[in-house]
């Protein structure tokens, strides 16, 4: 989030890049003035209000006026990007994610999941929770006028390193629910997702709808759209990171194909495909390597090997995953099936594998 050797970090709300004359303190007391907090250095860690007399911690961007997460500018962490054509989940990846690391997996790999502000926690109820989870029904489609603000937590892992030595490990997890609309061009995506540009990361979902050589049907895909999608992400990513020619981008990139609930009865019993993940605050390099390359395979035999190549010739550091973010196809009118329950499937593999690129996770 920070370039090296510069005082410079990225907002993870608006996404721009600031210095420090684009932080402030807030004043905590209601109604004050907050007199002479923005002469104080924010790099300091407090700075105390002339007009009220109190002491304060909290620094904001002046660009968008959020409060910056406590402890941001001393750990930015990295941060890391979704995207992904209409129809392919996002909404539903993030409410299940989300809700899979408060309530189990953060514990399994001892890290803690912190929402960064107040708005996050109710937006994340609101959007998500309330509707997955108390409901028992599909997050209801993002409109595509509907910006939406980010939910932006902490995701802090303690590892012990060389000699016993304490090492701190912080990923910033900026969740920016946008439309699928606005990956449909690349001007659009250039103008309206700024926090493309800003990411350490990406995680590009894949309706499998999408592929016409893959042996699933249902409502919703549109041949060749997902793929249309990565490539204007890639190239968008080379732009903003100066790559040309035939160089490839070095940023890691996450390729998932979702609903892989829908391929299942198609793939052989001892497909890696079907395997569920082995729980442990490990990175399994052995199983890693079983899904990209069976799904690189896949691809090939639905004669959907562009996909696969463009990846391959684009970017460095890709992986391919398969999940499920429900466990099952909803039914019609958005209930969930297995009785209301959301049972998902290798949902975390993407994160955990970027865990691991960024030094936060042992492998195994």
């Amino acid at each position: 989030m920070r370039q090296p050797g510069r005082r410079t970090w990225v907002c993870p709300h608006c996404f721009r890049r600031i210095g420090r004359g684009r932080l402030a303190y807030l004043c905590p007391t209601p109604g004050c003035d907050g007199r002479g907090l923005s002469r104080a250095d924010p790099l300091a860690g407090t700075a105390v209000c002339a007009s009220c007399g109190r002491a304060t911690t909290r620094v904001c961007c002046t660009v968008c006026g959020d409060r910056l997460p406590e402890g941001y500018l001393r750990t930015p962490g990295r941060f890391v990007a979704l995207a992904g054509p209409v129809g392919s989940g996002k909404s539903t990846y993030i409410g299940v994610l989300v809700h899979e690391l408060l309530h189990g997996l953060g514990a399994e790999l001892g890290a803690a999941l912190v929402p960064c502000d107040d708005d996050t926690m109710a937006d994340y109820h609101e959007r998500y929770e309330r509707h997955l989870y108390g409901a028992r029904r599909t997050v209801p489609k993002t409109a595509e006028h509907d910006g939406g603000r980010p939910l932006v937590h902490r995701l802090s892992r303690t590892r012990r390193g060389r000699f016993g030595r304490r090492r701190d490990e912080v990923l910033t997890l900026v969740f920016l629910d946008t439309a699928g609309e606005h990956f449909a061009s690349q001007e659009r995506l250039e103008t309206e997702l700024r926090y493309l540009a800003a990411a350490d990361a990406v995680i590009v979902l894949v309706d499998p709808l999408d592929l016409p050589g893959a042996p699933v049907h249902g409502p919703g895909g549109a041949p060749g759209r997902s793929g249309e999608v990565l490539v204007r992400v890639l190239n968008h990513l080379r732009s903003v990171h100066g790559v040309g020619g035939s160089d490839r981008l070095r940023l890691p990139v996450a390729v998932a194909v979702t609903k892989a609930d829908l391929l299942w009865p198609h793939l052989p019993d001892n497909s890696a495909l079907h395997r569920t993940r082995r729980p442990g605050p490990v990175f399994d390099a052995e199983d890693r390597l079983a899904v990209h390359t069976e799904l690189r395979a896949l691809l090939r035999r639905w004669q959907e090997d562009q996909l696969g190549l463009r990846l391959e010739q684009l970017c460095a550091d890709h992986q391919l995953f398969a999940l499920s973010t429900l466990g099952t196809p909803p039914q019609a009118g958005g209930a969930l099936g297995h009785g209301g329950l959301v049972r998902p499937h290798r949902v975390e593999d993407p994160l955990l594998w970027l865990l691991h690129r960024f030094g936060a996770l042992d492998r195994g």
